[in-house]
């Protein structure tokens, strides 16, 4: 280790001062927990508790509506702070770097097809007298949806997990 400007320590083999490196898992950890956190706890949880509770299933799809865009807006959030983790862990390892960065593109390709089938099935939607338009495309497009969110979640389950191990690995390398 080195002193950098500031009197910041610097790792030899790092561009980037060891507060600033923290700092940033820190806020990806933080994005990451609010993001995939929310994911797997209203998907797997909530949802069962609206169908118990409300009695009109388009009541609950009305919430679920609202919620899953926030949780894919915080989703694309994340995606830049984990595009800089992929790339500062592929400096010090290429093959862990580039498995992270396959399941970041994994992610992005989701979340980008969520928000398309999303509006798919916005505009299926009349609010104003509360139906359906046409169920079997509504059904098919809720199936496409379901099955991207499924991806999603397990190529979010991996990434940290793989990002701690990253992390290590590359940190007792210097």
């Amino acid at each position: 280790m080195t002193s950098g400007e500031g009197g910041r320590v610097l790792r030899k083999s790092s561009h980037m001062p060891v507060d600033m490196r923290t700092t940033g898992r820190i806020g990806l950890v933080f994005m990451f927990a609010l993001y995939w956190g929310g994911l797997t706890f209203y998907t797997g949880i909530v949802v069962r508790i609206i169908h118990l509770v409300l009695n009109d299933p388009m009541d609950g799809g009305l919430i679920t509506q609202k919620v899953t865009f926030v949780l894919q807006v915080l989703g694309a959030c994340t995606l830049p702070l984990m595009l800089v983790n992929d790339f500062s862990v592929a400096r010090n390892s290429k093959r862990l770097g580039i498995t992270l960065l396959g399941l970041t593109l994994i992610l992005s390709f989701a979340l980008l097809y969520l928000f398309i089938v999303h509006s798919q099935l916005d505009q299926l939607i009349n609010t104003n007298e509360m139906l359906i338009t046409d169920r079997v495309e509504f059904d098919a497009a809720h199936r496409r949806y379901n099955r991207t969110t499924t991806v999603q979640w397990l190529a979010a389950v991996a990434y940290l997990p793989l990002s701690v191990h990253a992390w290590r690995v590359t940190d007792s390398a210097k």
